[in-house]
């Protein structure tokens, strides 16, 4: 793990000529920010009196919660095509290692010594590195792949099952040991593929500017939902089997978000008030290992608990449940806020 002080190292850059310094969009930051924000309401909600939409679906289906982390793989993507360390294996291997070894400790922490499991920060080393596999394709021969990959992910689905105690998911997990989760390596592939959505956006913004990014990007996210949808009645839309179905749609969703918070902070200026969500977007992995860690490992089991009651008791579930979420996020963002003004940002 690193930091880098007095200016992050940039998400992404526009480069519009040798003599012009690159300039940082913002709006990748913000994208990074919002999933994080989703993330902190899921996994942190006082009670389960929280929306329907903050709480995962049970099976088939999609919730606003089922879109938060494929945002975030998606950004990890868009920053490829911009880092002088995706093209480097051992900076590759390097950073895939940390990732899981942070992963590993995030776990050991929530649930004990001796659990196995990827976890949030494992399943990103595994879609990272399988990605990074994909990209040594010659260009051309990386969208075929690709598809590929979607094309027999969604033979397994439909041949191996996909119903709650019966998939090839589940199977493979339990072939090597780990309990099924959405974390689990079974989603590897279909996540990469997540990732790798992420590289086109990517490369869309690095040589396309001002309308010709909008129009490119706002396309390709139509395009994907409407593939996803069209998919679905064959290989239903499923997060916890990372399902082709499922990265399409997300994806497409994420490429929308990506164009319109593109437009609104990297070409209108309105950065200004959507610099608190920006700040826990530079310092993602801080916000993220601080509330698996502190609201989730330390406090769940012994001090949400009472504070859920005795907030329910005053104010009612439905406040208390939204109030945990709040405070956590309130916390960790002046973490990260301090970071912001400090000019530093931690990076794996």
């Amino acid at each position: 793990m690193a930091s880098r002080l007095g200016g992050a190292a940039p998400a992404a850059l526009v480069r519009s000529g040798p003599s012009v310094r690159p300039r940082r969009l913002h709006g990748v930051d913000v994208l990074r920010g919002l999933a994080v924000v989703g993330m902190l309401v899921v996994d942190n909600r006082g009670n389960g009196s929280i929306a329907a939409q903050w709480h995962h679906t049970a099976w088939d289906g999609l919730h606003v919660a089922d879109v938060v982390f494929p945002a975030f793989l998606l950004v990890v993507g868009v920053s490829m095509p911009f880092s002088r360390r995706a093209d480097a294996p051992r900076a590759v291997l390097r950073r895939v290692l940390r990732l899981a070894v942070l992963g590993f400790l995030v776990v050991t922490a929530k649930y004990g010594l001796g659990t196995v499991g990827a976890g949030v920060l494992g399943h990103i080393a595994g879609a990272y590195l399988l990605c990074w596999v994909l990209l040594r394709l010659p260009r051309s021969a990386q969208p075929l792949a690709a598809a590929g990959v979607l094309a027999g992910l969604s033979v397994l689905t439909v041949v191996g099952g996909a119903g709650p105690e019966h998939s090839w998911a589940r199977s493979l997990d339990q072939a090597i040991g780990l309990s099924f989760s959405a974390e689990a390596p079974h989603a590897f592939l279909g996540s990469a593929i997540t990732v790798y959505l992420g590289v086109l956006a990517g490369r869309v913004l690095q040589s396309a500017t001002g309308r010709a990014v909008l129009r490119q990007l706002g396309a390709d996210g139509v395009l994907l939902v409407a593939a996803g949808l069209a998919l679905s009645p064959l290989v239903p839309v499923n997060k916890r089997l990372w399902s082709p179905s499922f990265v399409l749609v997300t994806g497409g969703l994420a490429v929308l978000a990506l164009a319109a918070l593109h437009w609104l902070v990297d070409q209108r200026g309105l950065r200004r008030p959507l610099r608190p969500v920006e700040a826990l977007g530079m310092n993602a992995i801080v916000a993220f290992v601080l509330s698996e860690v502190v609201f989730r490992a330390v406090l769940s089991s012994t001090v949400q608990p009472l504070v859920d009651r005795w907030v329910s008791s005053v104010a009612g579930v439905t406040f208390s449940a939204w109030a945990y979420p709040a405070v956590s996020l309130a916390v960790i963002w002046a973490v990260c806020a301090g970071l912001a003004r400090r000019g530093v940002v931690v990076r794996v």
